[in-house]
């Protein structure tokens, strides 16, 4: 009996033996000897790969954004356009309102500084603390750029405040000459003084293209505005008083803001055709009221700078600095005088920029 269980026993441990070194079922065959295998192509990770044409691959950045402010439909569109191009690409944005103040663009400066952002757009409205900003940045290794208006040391996008100020100018000449005979009685320029002499241009350049044109007025008289619609209207109507004989006055402002005052300030006086209004920027303020009076307003027209492009077109200036580690000292935004007669094309009725904007 023990014999036989012994036999058994020998037996049993015989076929576990021949079974365990000769596997045959698949699951305990290993598919490849035990040295790491090469990855294939498409997850072969040993360059990095190239940025794409529209965003940088798939790369993530964190942009600051510091706005001028969002009193007017201009700093809304910024504000939009930035955060639609950041959407597009993935990319984070951290932003801030400088209010159009100048402290407030320092400590917004502070505090993106502090954040460690990795590119800043900034849009500061007070030329005073341009190089306090600048101070604040290059400290913390982080490159600058400026919109519209210029900080030193900066690479620059947005507009060319002589040229814009020569061709609306050179429009409003054109409109002198076919209504008025070249000859007016005052050109009153809105002046925004706190943002440095080149932005001024933008009104004073307007009087440089009336003489080369031979436009022919009286005076030539210049209004602060503060870039405030209700400052604007008040100042302007207190000129308009002084001046009650006057029936032909041509009035150029550097944007929508301080455009919008001087007009309610002539319709409020009952003196709207008395003056012929050339602003810059274009938005709600010109563009609503003139589909309202189908194009029968003395708010003649306005240089468009394209605000609603700004986001885009400043991404990929930043994206090329990824890329390349430089941008162009001066990128010009495009410029268009919009009036009745080509309102539609540019900014039709049923896709405004700012539908729906709070």
């Amino acid at each position: 009996m023990k014999r036989l269980l012994v036999l058994i026993i020998t037996l049993i441990l015989i076929f576990s033996f021949t079974a365990c070194s000769n596997p045959s079922s698949e699951l305990n065959e290993p598919t490849e000897p035990s040295t790491p295998s090469e990855p294939s192509e498409p997850n072969e990770p040993s360059e990095p790969s190239e940025p794409s044409e529209t965003g940088g691959g798939n790369e993530t950045h964190t942009i600051g954004l510091a706005n001028i402010n969002e009193r007017g439909v201009f700093g809304k569109l910024v504000k939009q356009g930035f955060e639609q191009a950041c959407e597009a690409r993935g990319w984070n944005l951290e932003y801030v309102d400088n209010n159009a103040d100048g402290q407030t663009a320092v400590s917004n400066a502070e505090l993106l500084a502090l954040k460690q952002v990795e590119f800043v757009v900034n849009l500061n409205v007070d030329a005073s603390v341009g190089q306090t900003i600048m101070d604040i940045f290059n400290e913390a290794d982080i490159p600058v750029l400026a919109v519209d208006i210029a900080l030193p040391g900066a690479p620059f996008f947005g507009i060319d405040s002589g040229e814009m100020g020569y061709f609306n100018g050179e429009f409003a000449a054109g409109y002198i000459k076919e209504n008025f005979d070249g000859e007016i009685d005052y050109v009153v320029l809105i002046t925004q003084i706190a943002s440095g002499d080149e932005v001024q241009k933008r009104v004073r350049n307007a009087a440089v293209a009336l003489d080369d044109n031979g436009i022919k007025y009286k005076e030539v008289v210049e209004i602060e505005g503060e870039n405030d619609a209700a400052i604007t209207q008040k100042r302007f109507n207190d000129f308009l008083t002084a001046h009650p004989d006057a029936e032909r006055i041509a009035v150029f402002t550097i944007n929508e803001n301080t455009a919008q005052g001087a007009y309610a300030a002539a319709v409020t006086a009952n003196r709207e055709w008395d003056i012929r209004v050339f602003s810059a920027n274009c938005g709600s303020q010109f563009v609503e009221p003139m589909y309202e009076n189908e194009g029968n307003q003395s708010w003649v027209s306005t240089v468009s700078n394209f605000t609603e492009l700004y986001g885009e077109q400043c991404l990929g200036l930043i994206e090329q600095y990824f890329e390349t580690g430089s941008i162009p000292d001066n990128s010009v935004c495009k410029m268009e005088v919009i009036t009745w007669e080509n309102i539609k094309e540019y900014y039709p009725l049923d896709n405004l920029p700012w539908a729906g904007m709070q």
